[in-house]
């Protein structure tokens, strides 16, 4: 559920408001499954927390202003992740903020940089506060016959709660090329620090004594489809892709 009104300012400027719910806020990029560069590819980003999560905030309240090419819009909203009951409506506080500043200079070409104060965003620790950064750049070719899209992601979360604080950074790079209407070659190249992948046993196991150790994971995918069938409202397609994994040797023995 959403509503926006834009008003004209002058030849090449606007302001404009903007009410989800559930809805966007002003941070981070295009999320994932709306990305042109992630158009065929089936599987979430291991950086989507980093990135894009915000992209189903249960209230959100945005204004800002365009001139030319340049946007700048800043957001109040509900920063609490939604429940696993996906088909009812969350009720919290709007105790979450953020802004961005967003540049398209010509039609192929988009970029952004925002940063976001998230308050309690998970519900199983609801002392735990996000500081979100993020930049993008995604590029658009229009091809004879086929399109070219591609994307390059960063976001850094700084999590802060009464007791401790970490640093998790993430990096994104995809690219989706469609070539003779109906072949598609994509890739998702990811690095992203996690530091959730250990329970207590684990960590007592490989003799960690840290509550949260980071660690550096990196994903690799390539894959391919093509178009069977095609009406105005239906794409039918059939692919596959190969995702290659790495990570630090001292998880071997728990992920092998």
């Amino acid at each position: 559920l959403s509503a926006q009104y834009t008003l004209p300012l002058g030849e090449h400027g606007t302001w404009f408001t903007y009410f989800g719910y559930p809805g966007e806020p002003a941070l981070g990029p295009v999320a994932f499954m709306h990305r042109l560069s992630a158009s065929e590819n089936p599987s979430a980003t291991l950086s989507h927390h980093l990135q894009d999560s915000t992209h189903i905030s249960f209230g959100v309240l945005t204004t800002g202003f365009t001139y030319r090419w340049l946007k700048l819009e800043g957001s109040v909203f509900n920063g609490r992740e939604p429940d696993e009951n996906r088909y009812n409506f969350d009720a919290h506080k709007w105790n979450s903020r953020s802004v961005r500043l967003s540049a398209m200079p010509n039609p192929n070409w988009t970029m952004q940089v925002s940063y976001g104060f998230l308050r309690s965003p998970e519900a199983s620790e609801p002392t735990t506060d996000i500081r979100r950064a993020t930049a993008s750049v995604q590029y658009n070719r229009p091809l004879n016959r086929g399109n070219w899209a591609s994307a390059f992601i960063w976001g850094r979360n700084h999590t802060s709660s009464p007791t401790e604080a970490h640093n998790l950074n993430g990096y994104t790079f995809e690219s989706t090329v469609n070539f003779l209407d109906k072949n598609y070659l994509y890739t998702r190249l990811e690095l992203v620090d996690k530091n959730e992948l250990l329970r207590a046993a684990d960590r007592l196991r490989l003799g960690i004594t840290d509550d949260h150790p980071s660690f550096r994971i990196g994903a690799y995918t390539f894959g391919g489809a093509r178009d069977i069938w095609n009406t105005e409202k239906i794409s039918l397609a059939v692919g596959s892709n190969l995702t290659f994994y790495s990570k630090p040797a001292i998880l071997d023995r728990i992920y092998g």
